[in-house]
């Protein structure tokens, strides 16, 4: 492994992190997986490649990450992003399934735990109606495919879609958090798939990139931050997405509700913190 990326013959995949359009008070807007179980492109287009910050040490993977979804031959046919929760691959996900479906390719995304319900036995009319629609596709994407690994079916199909894909020029991209060698429940003949195409590890957030993420997301609301607040925040808020949005966001809406400017007695009063 060398900085976040695992290397499969010449595959590289970026480290980079999902950055969500601006919520208004009040509101939150994200992609909530479950809410529909096979989901098909164009789909929430707050979700792209635009909207992630990318470290200096991730800009070339970043880029190969796009190229992978541009329509353009690439020597390779899957993805596999892997990390902690809330570092942003649900986001490059379906950025993959947005910019494919504007590539007038097609697309569709499904969560691990919502296939392996989706196959059941294998055998039922649902299950093959399924299966029909994920291999009539060009992108097949499932997010946390960790969510098969109770079922020997769930599985056993998803390997038979990965090899028809392939065969037909398809192309897969799938979400976990953890690598495919450290997933003793998946069965050998399909990590062995995983590891066939590109893995890489999204890393936790370090320093510069969480202040970026924190003025980019105040800039789009037109919320300053300033500086002292700033560090402030790098020592006392979770390094993950979700919590960085969270809390820009809180503050925001006591900023918003006070009517007074942020300073640090108002972001303490709003994140609880001392």
């Amino acid at each position: 492994m060398r900085n976040g990326i695992i290397w499969r013959a010449k595959n590289i995949l970026p480290v980079a992190i999902a950055l969500l359009p601006p919520a208004q008070p009040g509101k939150t807007m994200t992609y909530k997986p479950g809410q529909q179980l096979l989901l098909n492109f164009p789909s929430h287009p707050e979700y792209d490649f635009s909207n992630f910050v990318v470290s200096d040490g991730s800009r070339i993977a970043f880029e190969t990450a796009k190229e992978f979804c541009s329509g353009n031959q690439v020597p390779y046919q899957a993805l596999y992003l892997f990390g902690q929760k809330n570092l942003g691959k649900t986001h490059l996900l379906l950025s993959i399934g947005n910019r494919a479906t504007e590539n007038g390719l097609r697309a569709v995304c499904i969560q691990g735990s919502d296939f392996a319900d989706k196959m059941g036995d294998g055998l039922s009319l649902e299950a093959q109606r399924t299966l029909e629609q994920l291999l009539n596709v060009d992108f097949f994407l499932m997010d946390n495919v960790e969510g098969i690994v109770h079922s020997a079916v769930a599985q056993e199909k998803l390997y038979h879609i990965y090899n028809q894909l392939v065969e037909k020029g398809g192309k897969l991209a799938f979400t976990a958090g953890l690598p495919p060698d450290r997933s003793s429940a998946m069965e050998s003949y399909l990590t062995s798939r995983f590891q066939w195409g590109m893995v890489a590890e999204i890393k936790p957030i370090d320093d510069s990139t969480t202040a970026k993420i924190i003025m980019k997301l105040t800039k789009d609301i037109n919320l300053t931050f300033p500086e002292p607040i700033i560090h402030f925040l790098l020592s006392r808020i979770p390094r993950d997405f979700i919590s960085i949005q969270n809390a820009v966001t809180t503050i925001n809406q006591e900023s918003y509700i006070k009517k007074k400017k942020v300073t640090l007695p108002l972001v303490k009063s709003a994140l609880n913190l001392t």
